[in-house]
């Protein structure tokens, strides 16, 4: 509890002050900042203690580029925000094939918080009339990887959207709704989760520009919605 009460005090003296937008977008989202075309939205939840929290802008890439960065788990702490280790897992249990996969993801969260990690199991499919592709991700109650000094979050849902706009650009929908668990107060989890999403599509801006990535010319999604 004192390594918690410091690390109020510690974040409190370090935050700026700022003023969500009062205007909110449908279903109860409030947009919450922007940077460089990227707009994040949060709203409060039943589901979480913690708001739930939405990102959308467009990358400069085809959706078959975006696709082949986001299936490459373990590239996600190049580009998702605060992640510090991904793997995708591959076990009787848990098996990954084509469209559905599974993975581990290790959040760093400034000390003297504990981390927080996932396991999770990701379905991917496609509306073939839009070329839209939809990925569906969910936690996973296991004790898969458990780790001393981590804690593993007791809820986790994410879904991206990746939306073909022509001229190979892509309007990406990331929406991430967790539960750090632990007793972290939620007023803190928010100010941490507020750019969440804003800076994740940012860095996926920068990962389309790879080459591993950016010669993708097909979508390797097949499950039709």
């Amino acid at each position: 509890m004192r390594r918690l009460i410091r690390f109020l005090l510690f974040f409190l003296l370090i935050s700026v002050p700022t003023v969500a937008t009062s205007a909110a977008v449908n279903d109860g989202w409030k947009k919450v900042g922007e940077e460089e075309g990227i707009v994040g939205y949060s709203r409060s939840t039943t589901k979480s203690k913690v708001d739930e929290i939405k990102a959308i802008g467009v990358v400069d890439a085809p959706v078959a580029v975006v696709e082949a960065v986001i299936r490459d788990i373990s590239s996600m702490p190049e580009y998702i925000f605060l992640c510090k280790e991904a793997f995708p897992i591959n076990t009787a249990e848990m098996k990954s094939d084509g469209d559905v996969i599974y993975f581990y993801s290790l959040t760093d969260l400034p000390f003297p918080v504990w981390d927080r990690d996932a396991v999770a199991r990701s379905v991917w499919t496609i509306d073939q009339k839009t070329g839209t592709i939809y990925c569906h991700t969910d936690g996973v109650k296991t004790s898969y990887q458990s780790r001393k000094g981590v804690i593993r979050m007791p809820y986790l849902m994410v879904d991206c959207t990746l939306i073909p706009r022509g001229a190979g650009q892509t309007e990406v929908i990331y929406q991430v709704l967790g539960d750090p668990g632990g007793d972290l107060p939620s007023f803190v989890v928010n100010m941490l989760i507020k750019d969440y999403g804003i800076k994740s599509v940012a860095g996926l801006r920068k990962m389309v520009k790879k080459d591993k990535y950016k010669n993708a010319k097909a979508v390797v999604t097949k499950t039709t919605r």
